[in-house]
């Protein structure tokens, strides 16, 4: 699969969704990394360079726009 090469990060503080984005980026072949805050989203970011951050806007801690 070509897309197996491209990493997506999604960040939501909503199990839910995460899931649900998840499970249908991971069927078309992404790598996908997951984040419930903006913190932890951040350190991730720092240690595997996605090469895609989707994230929510209205997050506890940390938004999104931050």
């Amino acid at each position: 699969m070509k897309n197996a090469a491209i990493t997506i990060l999604l960040v939501d503080d909503e199990q839910d969704i995460l899931e649900f984005v998840g499970y249908a980026l991971k069927k078309e072949g992404f790598r996908v990394l997951t984040s419930f805050n903006g913190k932890d989203a951040i350190e991730i970011a720092k240690k595997e360079i996605p090469d895609l951050i989707l994230l929510d806007i209205m997050m506890p801690e940390m938004d999104g726009i931050e």
